[in-house]
């Protein structure tokens, strides 16, 4: 965790209104993007006057990220709906370690992740938050990046062997039935904390578009920033959070052979087709 950290809070319109919700966002080379994300979260309609909403953004240790959003902060003058807290990094601590550090000036009843370079759909934080009110049993929910299910659940076991699982930016947790905080690793820090909560309860995929990538972000595999471009970082982050698992005791040692063996096919796999996709955009 870094040290230092500096977190200016700016009250909202909303101020006397209860905080039930708690949106957290990290930023790493977001000039481009973290207004979009802002705006999003500013534009969300459909919630009931009484829930209130704060938003948590982690300058991940740029002093250009802490300016883009004191200017998006002074853009908006007085009239901000929902109070907002910089919680400012002296070094970069990954995505991972910025939104442990900023879980911490959380205080809703409900926390929802939410990208630097993503957008929510304007109903997003009504459609969940009213799902969760008619599910109060659930912890958490959330559906996939760019394509609408028609609601299911995914399970750990599903989590564990790949395939369809929610997009970090549309995950909404129950605070008071999920006993985590955020993962501080640098990658597969989100597949690890879904996993942690799908031990005790499968995911639920909602059969709603609640978000997608910012018109603003460059192409994930263009984005010299984005987590698309390191792919084998990523791969091996998810070994590491089956070593992590393992050692919490979530999952039996005789999982690992099989998945390591998974997980460098995919990895072999994927450089393959990044290296197709290199040579194609190369050759037009």
């Amino acid at each position: 965790m870094a040290k230092g950290v500096e977190s200016p809070r700016w009250p909202g319109l909303m101020g006397a209104t209860a905080v039930e919700i708690s949106v957290l966002i990290p930023g790493w080379h977001a000039e481009l993007t973290i207004g979009g994300a802002l705006d999003s979260v500013e534009a969300q309609e459909g919630l009931p006057e009484h829930v209130g909403v704060e938003v948590v953004v982690v300058v991940d240790g740029r002093q250009e990220d802490r300016q883009a959003v004191c200017s998006w902060i002074e853009s908006k003058g007085s009239g901000r709906r929902w109070s907002i807290t910089m919680v400012c990094l002296t070094q970069n601590c990954g995505a991972g370690g910025a939104r442990k550090a900023g879980y911490r000036h959380c205080s809703g009843a409900f926390l929802a992740f939410l990208d630097d370079d993503d957008v929510w759909q304007p109903r997003k934080l009504a459609l969940q938050w009213g799902w969760h009110q008619a599910n109060p049993e659930r912890i958490a929910s959330g559906h996939g990046y760019n394509t609408i299910p028609k609601g299911h659940e995914v399970s750990f076991t599903r989590l564990l062997i790949g395939g369809y699982r929610p997009h970090n930016s549309t995950v909404m947790i129950r605070r008071a039935l999920w006993p985590y905080e955020p993962e501080p690793f640098r990658f597969s820090e989100d597949w690890l904390m879904l996993a942690m909560v799908a031990k005790i309860q499968p995911l639920a995929m909602l059969p709603y578009d609640l978000g997608s990538r910012s018109a603003a972000a460059p192409a994930p595999l263009a984005d010299r920033y984005s987590l698309s471009r390191q792919r084998l970082k990523l791969r091996l982050g998810s070994i590491r959070a089956i070593g992590v698992l393992i050692r919490r005791g979530q999952l039996n040692l005789i999982w690992l052979p099989p998945l390591l063996a998974w997980n460098l096919l995919l990895a072999v796999r994927r450089w393959l087709l990044d290296r197709w996709v290199v040579a194609r955009s190369d050759a037009a």
